[in-house]
């Protein structure tokens, strides 16, 4: 297959050579848009920084997930409902690249805890975990029940890719080279199987009917909004942990700085910045701009929550140049 052919090698196409750059941002964040508004240059960075590692974790976490999934979110559907060759090569061409990007993902993870001099398990403790989640349990036994909430997770964090590239791509002189040359290569993946998630849900909608079905049919979007979102906020409130271990590393004592930003905010302001304000969190949280999603469900007439509107999750703030020149002293 062409696609197998041409796909990119875990170690000889990513420019690890370039380690960890610390000096520069991983995402970009405006103020108008930042959880922790009133946050200095200092904590700026660091929380970019920390929002880049979560959001590797996060994709990380979804992609190493799909193995484990395999046979009854994928290979159980396609026995019972016969298709054709290529969508079972494209399938596990599709499996193996996830599982790549996972690797890819956590070893830009060592980097960066090398760079630092951060002891890696200190770290890895704050960031998101799906094994053994409630959240891996319930789509595991709803892919065993015959549903396939499993692949609208699927299609959800491929749009997210996607939309976090573009990001990248328009702020890429501010951020880590070696981050940014990772997600490039991330997305060069995404893009070509970002539809392989509708074909599935395709084949499932022209299963012969059953009430059985039928059920699962009008409810797993709304499961995977449900049971997505709260493990999303679960796994982001480890942040609030920095405080425990503030003394061990000056990149933690930074992070933890940050906290009372957060926590001065009304509760109705701190449910406006995660579910609607804040980049990143609110597109995990907030599936309102995920429009081909939306079209598809829309389309199928599926069952789904009733999100409030999300600000345009594009960021066209540039570092001020007074922080710019805050981070050039800085270093």
């Amino acid at each position: 297959m062409l696609q197998k052919r041409d796909a990119w090698d875990l170690m000889d196409d990513i420019p690890w050579h370039l380690g960890v750059d610390e000096t520069k941002f991983f995402l970009p964040i405006d103020d108008a848009a930042l959880a922790f508004p009133g946050a200095s240059a200092e904590q700026r960075l660091a929380l970019s920084q920390w929002m880049g590692l979560v959001v590797n974790a996060t994709i990380s976490e979804m992609e190493d997930a799909l193995p484990k999934l395999k046979y009854a979110g994928w290979e159980k559907i396609l026995r019972e409902y016969p298709a054709n060759p290529e969508l079972w090569e494209l399938g596990e061409l599709f499996f193996e690249e996830e599982a790549k990007h996972s690797r890819a993902f956590t070893k830009y993870f060592e980097l960066f805890c090398l760079s630092h001099g951060i002891e890696p398990q200190e770290l890895n403790d704050l960031l998101p975990k799906a094994f053994g989640s409630y959240f891996q349990k319930s789509i595991s036994q709803n892919a065993l029940s015959g549903g396939h909430a499993f692949w609208w997770v699927v299609a959800s964090v491929e749009e997210v890719s996607i939309k976090l590239f573009q990001q990248l791509l328009r702020h890429r002189k501010e951020i880590d080279p070696l981050f940014y040359q990772l997600h490039k290569r991330h997305l060069e993946e995404e893009s070509r199987h970002a539809n392989y998630a509708y074909l599935m849900l395709n084949i499932i909608k022209n299963q012969p009917f059953s009430f059985r079905r039928l059920v699962h049919r009008k409810t797993n979007f709304l499961m995977a909004q449900i049971i997505g979102g709260p493990w999303v906020l679960v796994e982001l409130h480890k942040f609030f942990k920095m405080k425990q271990i503030a003394h061990k590393h000056p990149f933690f004592e930074v992070l933890a700085s940050c906290i009372p930003l957060y926590e001065k905010l009304s509760t109705i302001e701190k449910v406006n910045r995660v579910f609607v304000g804040a980049p990143y969190i609110s597109w995990l949280l907030n599936p309102t701009w995920k429009t081909t999603q939306n079209s598809y469900a829309s389309d199928l007439s599926v069952i789904q929550v009733p999100f409030p509107g999300l600000r345009s999750p594009e960021l066209t703030v540039e570092p001020s140049p007074q922080l710019k020149k805050e981070l050039a002293d800085a270093s």
